[in-house]
């Protein structure tokens, strides 16, 4: 009968798991408006899940976007005080002392937030706008690190797939 032929037909299709047995998800979310914000508002859950490539670039990539962000500012605030034009006076205190370049002033930035320590390029005590910047690269640089250190403990701390062990 013809009931028979539909019964015969869908014991031959092969239903497909949702998750499959080795722990896998099977979905694939394809063309869903609005991807982009959807992992955006759960920046950490993407963070954790992501790639270890993609995870090691994003640190990388972090510092040297802060180190260059931050020596930029410098760079500027330098350029506010006077220290770069020809001729100063001799009563002229620079801001962040010997940066006269933006390149100075980006391993400026990089030798105060990896607190390698100063030697030849320092901060003077008489630019309180360069104090705050430091304060704020310091401050603002230590959150990033935190939240992306965690972010490598949260991924290592994860249990492997059940299905294998």
């Amino acid at each position: 009968s013809a009931s028979e032929g539909n019964m015969g037909t869908r014991k031959a299709e092969v239903q497909r798991r949702i998750v499959s047995k080795d722990g896998h998800n099977n979905v694939r979310i394809d063309n869903v408006e609005g991807m982009v914000k959807l992992y955006l508002h759960d920046i950490w859950t993407t963070v954790v899940d992501m790639k270890w490539r993609y995870k090691l670039t994003l640190f990388a990539s972090t510092f040297v976007m802060t180190w260059f962000i931050f020596g930029v500012i410098f760079y500027f605030i330098g350029m506010g005080n006077g220290d770069f034009e020809p001729g100063l006076n001799a009563n002229h205190t620079a801001c962040v002392v010997n940066v006269e370049t933006l390149t100075g002033a980006f391993l400026f930035s990089l030798e105060s937030q990896t607190t390698i320590g100063y030697g030849f390029r320092y901060i003077s005590e008489e630019c309180p706008l360069a104090i705050f910047t430091l304060v704020a690269q310091l401050v603002i640089t230590g959150l990033v690190e935190i939240f992306v250190t965690g972010a490598f403990l949260a991924k290592l701390a994860r249990p492997k797939k059940r299905a294998e062990t």
